[in-house]
């Protein structure tokens, strides 16, 4: 059906992508790179759920922006910093 000639739309070329082709497909190396890439901030660490007071995450949000870290990278940088000076010795010692 063809449009009425007021209207403002416009026909726009469809793009075309070669998934499922064998095309656009990464190499081996290059999914390494991306999954290194991904996990580089969590290699090493734990998961770990807990409550957060509101004002504080957003704090913790606005510093990994400024910062420009990933949320990950600002926590541990906060938590490292918070911990200077204090007695962390293991739970095991007596």
């Amino acid at each position: 059906m063809p449009l009425p000639k007021t209207s403002k739309a416009k026909d726009k070329p469809i793009k075309k992508t070669n998934k499922g082709r064998g095309e656009g497909k990464e190499t081996a190396a290059e999914k390494k790179k991306l999954s290194l890439h991904s996990r580089k901030d969590t290699y090493g660490t734990k998961k770990m759920t807990f409550y957060v007071k509101e004002e504080l995450l957003e704090r913790l949000y606005n510093f990994a922006y400024w910062g420009r870290h990933t949320v990950t990278q600002a926590f541990n940088v906060v938590l490292a910093d918070g911990l200077k000076g204090k007695d962390t010795r293991s739970r095991e010692e007596k």
